[in-house]
C-alpha cells in the first residue's frame, strides 16, 4: 500500500516536472527577446553565442533530471516486483533450516497419526 502511494506521488512529480521546466524556459526566451529588441544588431551575434552556451547548460540539467527520474521509477518498479514475488513464492523447509524441522517432524508425525486414529475410532462409534 505504501509502495503504491509512493509510486503515485513519484509519477505525479515526474509528470509535473516538464511543466516546471517549460515555465522557466518561457521566461528565458522572453528575456532573450527583450534583450534582442533593446540591443543593436551587432551585439545580437554575441547574444546568439551566449544563448548557445546557456541552452547547452539547460540541456545538461534537463538530461540529469530526466535520467534521475527514470532511475527512480525503475527502482520503484523493481522494488514492487520483488516484494510481490516474495509474497507469492512458496516457502520450503530448507529455508528455515532442515535440522530443526527434522527433529520435530517425528513428533509431528506421531501426533498426526494419533489424531487420524482417534478420528477413525470416532467414526466407528457413530455408525
Amino acid at each position: 500500500m505504501i509502495a503504491a502511494l509512493a509510486l503515485a506521488v513519484l509519477v505525479g512529480v515526474w509528470a509535473l516536472a516538464p511543466v516546471a521546466l517549460a515555465g522557466s524556459l518561457n521566461n528565458e526566451l522572453a528575456e532573450k527577446v527583450q534583450q534582442q529588441e533593446a540591443e543593436t544588431p551587432s551585439t545580437t551575434t554575441t547574444t546568439t553565442t551566449s544563448s548557445t552556451s546557456e541552452s547547452g547548460g539547460s540541456n545538461t540539467k534537463t538530461l540529469v533530471i530526466v535520467a534521475s527520474a527514470a532511475g527512480v521509477v525503475l527502482a520503484v518498479i523493481a522494488f514492487v516486483i520483488v516484494r510481490d514475488a516474495r509474497r507469492v513464492a512458496p516457502v520450503t523447509e530448507t529455508q528455515f533450516g532442515e535440522t530443526a524441522l527434522a527433529r520435530h517432524s517425528a513428533a509431528r508425525l506421531r501426533r498426526r497419526r494419533a489424531r487420524a486414529k482417534a478420528a477413525r475410532k470416532q467414526r466407528r462409534r457413530n455408525r
